[in-house]
């Protein structure tokens, strides 16, 4: 007894229709590929900026980044005149920092403290009017998908002097 191992030849219809579904198939498959090498699932950064009560803030931050991937986050804070005696009081969203795996802060906050849905820290005035903070972060392990807006703000007393407000995609 033998046993047939090819399929039988498709022809019109069936041979068009299978041809079209391959092509199809293909055309699904690239989506994604494509997609990565242009880098829409990151990493990507940007840089955006605010101003008020004389300060001015620049935050470089994550447009998109995956999960484990470097997450770079900088601000920094200028003030004409300088900081004086006072400590430099700046609050970021608590849920981005939750999203991130996070080994330190150049330079090192004196203080901070949670806010609720905010972490605040306080840095030692620097000489002269510009202080630049870096955080040496990765996207935390095991991270959903999310799409949010989140901001970083300087406070001056209890108030909200300078508040930059960016959005972040955080992949699979």
């Amino acid at each position: 007894m033998a046993y047939e191992t090819l399929p039988e030849a498709l022809d019109g219809p069936g041979a068009i229709r299978a041809r079209n579904l391959r092509r199809i198939g293909l055309a699904l498959f690239a989506v994604p590929v494509i997609a990565s090498a242009v880098g829409t699932f990151g990493p990507r950064e940007a840089t955006i900026g605010a101003s008020g009560g004389g300060y001015a803030l620049s935050v470089e931050y994550p447009r998109a980044t995956r999960s484990s991937i470097v997450a770079p986050f900088a601000f920094s804070v200028s003030k004409t005149g300088g900081f004086g005696e006072d400590p430099v009081v700046v609050r970021v969203d608590r849920a981005f920092m939750d999203r991130l795996d996070f080994q330190n802060w150049y330079p090192v906050p004196a203080a901070e403290h949670n806010d609720g849905d905010q972490i605040v820290y306080e840095f030692d005035p620097p000489d002269g009017e510009v202080l630049r903070v870096s955080l040496d972060a990765r996207t935390g392990p095991n991270q959903g998908y999310s799409s949010h807006d989140y901001e970083v703000g300087v406070l001056d007393g209890e108030t909200d002097a300078a508040v930059a407000t960016f959005h972040t995609v955080f992949w699979p």
